[in-house]
């Protein structure tokens, strides 16, 4: 077990530069999926010609030789048709003289298309149960559910049910692409007829937990399987994380972090009312999970564009009767911080507890430097009670914060006595008021993942009240 921690430190290390990180603990994890067994499927290989070219030539061969009298058959728009007949020109399989006449090659690839037989066949399939992804070939390293019945994440996905074929109709597309090989490009999936067995298996993951140094009072967490830090995961717990569903919380509810806050600043932002927020997040995010191409007109697409509407009224009602404009997250609130410096005409506010050279690095304070030679006013306020074992700050950080305070009197860099507020203010346009310790944590999406919850306001006494709370911290 040694050996493994000092792997996956190493890892950290290596994949975060992050020198000091510490490994602290790691958890195993069960993942679900679900197992779809023996799927019975019937398919057509070495198909030369997809579906709708074949429709199109058999047209043309039964004498529709007109671009409007194909499209009329078929029931299909003009450019659509329009774009197969391009591709069957170019092809040689159809020529355009008065109207359009099949080619030999045409007449050739047409009859090979009447003497291909159907094959029959079984797949297993694994369906993952957070994010809804089909795939044909997985190691499952089983993960015993029944022993470590805490550890296993709630399944998100509805499970698929054995005989009713219309609950994975969705990935046909999915599986037909599993069917083709670089050998056999063109196969086509016909139907599928059965599934033998369906029943949820839980994948083993690490979940491991580490400092960025010793000193951290922070705890962070990277998921690693099969040896390797796993992205994909990752990013599907993030995701649902952003729609409310805290999946890992009943896993790390003996790790829970530090929430104090200013007593004065939850005076101010007391009116935002937790329910708000939560619907506001909710319904932006299951907008974006709505699929409404412009181009499409039926009936299905049309009530998808009914229910998006419909949302997006809920959801303007929402932020007209609150505070609340945007709800974001991690890595957009490390964004807001370079578009706040960025955008300022007059001023801008940044407080955090902390500040660290990973962050207030380089990159930042060249981004300050700039907003500074604008003459733009900063307020940069940070400083939490120091305890055994608490997070530092870092020396090489404040030392260029405070040589930068020296060259450019509208930079004013102060230190409070203890304060555990984190929030932005970017002239009257927004403030933000945020869990993201922006001066400490750097957010990078390729590196770890850690859910942080901000809430952007626009209502200009607000901003102002935030600014005014925050400048009495040093006063």
């Amino acid at each position: 077990m040694a050996d493994q921690i000092r792997d996956f430190e190493n890892k950290i290390r290596k994949y975060h530069s992050l020198p000091e990180a510490i490994v602290i603990d790691c958890k195993s994890v069960g993942y679900p999926f679900y197992v779809l067994k023996n799927i019975d499927i019937t398919y057509l290989e070495n198909r030369d010609l997809e579906l709708l070219e074949e429709f199109i030539m058999k047209c043309i061969a039964n004498g529709f030789n007109k671009l409007a009298e194909i499209s009329g058959f078929i029931g299909m728009d003009n450019h659509v048709i329009e774009k197969v007949l391009s591709k069957l020109i170019s092809t040689d399989l159809i020529t355009r003289e008065d109207g359009f006449k099949l080619t030999q090659n045409g007449l050739d690839a047409l009859q090979q298309q009447t003497v291909l037989a159907p094959v029959s066949d079984t797949k297993t399939f694994y369906l993952d149960g957070l994010n809804g992804k089909l795939i044909d070939n997985f190691y499952l390293s089983k993960f015993d559910v029944k022993k470590y019945q805490n550890s296993s994440i709630e399944k998100i996905i509805k499970r698929p049910r054995k005989d009713h074929i219309e609950d994975i109709i969705d990935y046909y597309q999915d599986i037909e692409k599993f069917l083709q090989t670089p050998k056999n490009p063109n196969i086509e999936l016909i139907q599928v007829n059965k599934i033998e067995k369906i029943y949820p298996e839980w994948h083993e993951v690490l979940l491991v937990l580490y400092k960025s140094n010793p000193n951290d009072s922070e705890i962070e967490y990277e998921i690693f399987s099969r040896d390797s830090i796993q992205k994909d995961y990752r990013e599907t717990i993030e995701k649902l994380y952003g729609e409310g569903k805290k999946i890992l919380d009943p896993i790390f509810q003996d790790m829970k972090q530090d929430n104090t806050s200013n007593q004065s600043f939850s005076e101010i932002i007391s009116s935002i009312n937790d329910e708000d927020v939560k619907n506001v997040e909710q319904i932006t995010a299951r907008i974006s999970s709505l699929n409404d191409p412009d181009s499409f007109t039926d009936n299905k697409n049309n009530s998808v564009k009914e229910e998006k509407q419909k949302l997006k009224q809920q959801l303007e009602h929402i932020k007209n009767q609150t505070r609340i404009s945007e709800v974001i997250h991690t890595c957009e609130l490390r964004e807001y911080l370079f578009k706040a410096l960025k955008q300022a005409k007059n001023r801008v506010m940044i407080v955090s507890p902390w500040i660290k050279s990973n962050v207030v690095n380089q990159e930042f304070l060249s981004a300050l430097e700039e907003t500074l030679k604008r003459k733009v006013q900063i307020h940069i306020i940070y400083g939490y009670k120091e305890t055994p074992g608490s997070m530092k700050n870092d020396s090489w950080s404040i030392k260029q914060l405070e040589n930068l305070m020296h060259n450019y009197k509208n930079l004013k860099f102060q230190k409070t006595t203890n304060s555990h507020r984190k929030q932005i203010v970017c002239d009257d346009k927004f403030a933000i008021v945020t869990s993201f310790n922006f001066l400490s944590f750097r957010a990078d999406p390729n590196l770890t993942y850690r859910d942080e919850l901000g809430v952007i306001l626009r209502d200009k006494q607000t901003i102002e009240d935030l600014f005014e709370s925050a400048i009495s911290l040093i006063n």
